[in-house]
């Protein structure tokens, strides 16, 4: 069990993962929910990432262009899950503090204007998927006797962060992970530069 001393919500979280998932009993409709969750959130990620090379090669059309405005700039995506609100108050805040105390969402992508100056781009989404793309075939308490090919993404947010558990994984839907942009600009006056 990790060791989460002074932060009491992360400690009840990780315990109920524990307890969840040490109960969960793995059917084909199970592992078939899993596969359609793995397959949706590859999806979501691309088109995150495809929306993060469009706005970087529009920062980069204006630098070109001669607008200084985007001469530092930095783009990060982020990830997190929403969970569809029920009429159950205490379900509603049970899975907003399994977000907010999630850490890992999958692929970290960001593009920054020095990247610019070492003459590289982004890579393409498969590139930049190597990591996440390698196959894991175990996840928490594994399946006996059967073996199920998710992405490594599936683990990072399945059991690195020891809030959500398989049977949550049952009620989430690829759709329901959302994902933005935080787009940092540097703007330094002349006395600065």
């Amino acid at each position: 069990m990790l060791n989460y001393v002074n932060d009491e919500l992360r400690f009840a979280l990780c315990e109920r993962w524990y307890e969840i998932n040490s109960k969960f009993i793995w059917t084909p409709e199970k592992k078939q929910r899993i596969i359609e969750l793995n397959n949706g959130l590859y999806d979501r990620y691309r088109a995150a990432y495809n929306e993060l090379i469009r706005i970087t090669n529009e920062f980069e059309d204006r630098y070109r262009s001669g607008d200084n405005n985007y001469k530092d700039y930095m783009i990060e995506l982020e990830f997190w899950y929403n969970h569809p609100e029920s009429q159950n108050k205490e379900e509603n805040k049970l899975w907003q503090n399994m977000c907010e105390k999630s850490k890992y969402w999958g692929p970290n992508f960001c593009a920054r204007s020095d990247e610019r100056n070492k003459g590289v781009g982004l890579e393409p989404f498969e590139d930049a998927m190597v990591m996440w793309a390698k196959k894991i075939t175990y996840l928490p308490f594994k399946v006996k006797d059967d073996k199920i090919n998710l992405y490594s993404f599936m683990y990072d947010i399945f059991d690195n962060n020891h809030t959500y558990s398989l049977e949550d994984a049952m009620q989430m839907k690829a759709e329901n992970f959302s994902w933005q942009l935080v787009i940092h600009l540097e703007h330094w006056g002349k006395s600065c530069q």
